[in-house]
């Protein structure tokens, strides 16, 4: 339960694919984001409504409600 962890080996190759990936996007004119995985389930509420089914619900070690946008 809980996130993946990545070796060593295994995020030095996940880096290097998403370094290229990314340099790629760039020469074509793309624009880089960075949105967090886990949100607040306030803010997500808010944006997709209560009865949405399109967020994850959970909570952290601490008890504070977080969920996961659908799209991730």
């Amino acid at each position: 339960q809980g996130t993946r962890d990545h070796a060593p080996a295994q995020a030095a190759l996940r880096e290097r694919l998403l370094s290229a990936v990314v340099s790629c996007f760039k020469r074509h004119g793309a624009a880089a984001i960075d949105t967090p995985v886990l949100e607040l389930r306030e803010t997500l509420v808010g944006k997709y409504g209560e009865g949405a089914k399109l967020i994850y619900e959970l909570k952290d070690q601490g008890g504070e409600l977080l969920a996961l946008r659908y799209d991730l």
